[in-house]
């Protein structure tokens, strides 16, 4: 038996009217009608098959996990798996074209032997939200086992662990990550480059995104300010004194000076994101220019951006463990007594993940004229997997995906779009490089004065544009923020110790400002599917 799915038999007789209920079932559930068609012939072929090999009946459930729909299908007899690939078939063999729709659709198909049956399944639809619930499901396992361990062991052997095994495996997993950041970065902004019709968009379009940009960072810095200056009001307790820590101004010019790099390749070994974006325009805007001459190129460009995004999928799937590890990792370091000290810390960035939205939704209803509420589940539905995985770099492939698949963004300008924000549009470290100057300048004895304020705005503001899109990033500018406003460089590493935890929920808003961006940026160029937006 098949549980208490929904199931049909199927016989020779009867197949024709009990796939048409079938289908009709699938689509009831709310399948995409593309997915039942496919399924309903990969069906009937696995059917024909099993029906040429003596099977007079096959029980089909249809069974429905979580968001993912699958048929299964079992038929007794002598054991046949009808999914073996033929090594030798030509277009005189009877079955040429089925052949050709099983082997194109194999990731879809399995198959077992149990219980002196042929048990085989077609999946309907994926589990798209699998990802982030193991991920959310390795957090609360890191945290509980965490605790577990640091209970019942020494210190010693859990000091063994977490070196040895936690941290060791975390960093494996981040080089991977930090090895395909540049190569992503620089690929999917000249395939996007070069799939513009007219070079003249991508000035057009820069400085319209470079305007949406510099409004929500001012909005980011406003609610910032206000929820620190509120939230890190009273008394705190001193834990040290400034001393003689002197207030020294950032260099702008260095920063704007610095994106032309001097070599070719460094920027990609080094990952300085500004400079691999500038690469990327000068070479994505050549080859533009260059038409059928550098199709070649282009062929080799837009390879070499398939593979990228393909490979760092790849590695993405092993979050759900790393998101387990580093919360353990996190117990250990510091305990969870040690994380209600930073609980109001935790709560600012909160609190401005929720304003945020709002102001995002906001923009898409005003300036995009587009529904807000459809735009706010859906990227509500999308924030726990950069929140897990702590880069908005790494995150940068499923933005992409949640745009063109989800908010109807052309795939081109998706590709210009989020590898562009996710290197300089980044409201999260904006809006953290603040709270957390406001709260170390609290506990230090700093005064928080109107000029304090006025210039840490002003060097965060200049800071998110820029700052590494990568795990810890935002505290590299942090310390940069700390110093041009007089708070000891000893003090970033109170922030050091509990970053992993407010990283979850400063990367998603700095991925749901890139999404924004994108969204209003291609409604701007009429390049958005409106049918596919509104799609549940």
């Amino acid at each position: 038996m098949i549980g208490k799915a929904p199931s049909f038999m199927l016989t020779k007789e009867n197949f024709g009217i009990e796939q048409g209920k079938i289908e009709e079932k699938l689509m009831q559930m709310g399948v995409e009608h593309a997915a039942v068609m496919r399924s309903s012939i990969l069906l009937e072929d696995i059917c024909y098959r099993l029906f040429e090999h003596k099977s007079k009946e096959v029980k089909v459930a249809v069974k429905r996990r979580f968001g993912a729909v699958s048929l299964l299908l079992q038929s007794e007899g002598e054991a046949y798996n009808p999914l073996i690939e033929e090594n030798y078939w030509t277009e005189e063999d009877v079955d040429y074209f089925r052949n050709i729709v099983l082997t194109s659709n194999r990731e879809w198909l399995g198959y077992s032997r149990r219980n002196g049956k042929n048990c085989l399944s077609i999946q309907v639809r994926k589990d798209k939200k699998k990802q982030v619930r193991y991920t959310l499901l390795g957090m609360a396992l890191g945290l509980i086992v965490g605790s577990v361990l640091e209970e019942v062991l020494s210190p010693e052997i859990v000091s063994m662990i977490d070196t040895y095994a936690l941290r060791s495996a975390r960093t494996m997993f981040l080089n991977a990550m930090n090895m395909m950041l540049a190569p992503v970065v620089l690929f999917s902004i000249m395939a996007g480059i070069m799939n513009l019709s007219n070079v003249s968009e991508v000035g057009k379009m820069g400085r319209h995104m470079m305007g949406l940009y510099l409004l929500t960072s001012l909005c980011a810095a406003g609610g910032a300010l206000f929820l620190g200056v509120h939230i890190f009001s009273g008394e705190f307790a001193q834990i040290g004194t400034a001393g003689d820590a002197v207030a020294s101004h950032m260099s702008l010019l260095d920063m704007i000076v610095g994106i032309v790099p001097h070599q070719f390749v460094e920027p990609v070994v080094s990952g300085n994101m500004l400079q691999v974006i500038f690469l990327a325009l000068l070479f994505g805007l050549t080859l533009n220019s260059m038409g059928e001459k550098a199709r070649p190129l282009i062929d080799i460009v837009n390879a070499m951006d398939t593979l990228c995004l393909r490979v760092i999928r790849t590695i993405v799937r092993l979050v759900p463990l790393v998101a387990f590890l580093s919360m353990a990792s996190l117990v250990f370091q510091v305990g969870l007594e040690s994380l209600w000290a930073f609980m109001e810390a935790l709560l600012a960035q909160g609190l401005m993940l929720v304003f945020m939205m709002a102001v995002y939704g906001v923009l898409v209803a005003v300036t995009g004229r587009l529904s807000p509420w459809i735009f706010l589940r859906k990227l509500a539905g999308f924030l726990p997997l950069p929140a897990s995985l702590g880069s908005t770099n790494a995150a940068m492939p499923f933005s992409m995906e949640l745009c063109v698949k989800k908010l109807g963004v052309q795939e081109k300008l998706a590709g210009f779009a989020i590898p562009m924000g996710a290197s300089v549009k980044m409201d999260g470290n904006c809006a953290f490089l603040i709270l957390q100057s406001i709260m170390l300048a609290k506990l230090y004895g700093i005064e928080v004065s109107s000029g304090f304020l006025m210039t840490l705005a002003l060097t965060s503001v200049a800071l998110s544009f820029g700052s590494p899109g990568v795990t810890g990033g935002a505290v590299i500018c942090l310390a940069s923020v700390a110093v041009s406003v007089g708070i000891p460089i000893e003090a970033i590493g109170m922030v050091l110790s509990v970053d992993p935890l407010v990283s979850m929920l400063r990367t998603p808003l700095n991925s749901a400002g890139g999404i924004t961006a994108a969204l209003l940026l291609a409604r701007h160029e009429n390049a958005v599917d409106e049918s596919v937006y509104r799609t549940e």
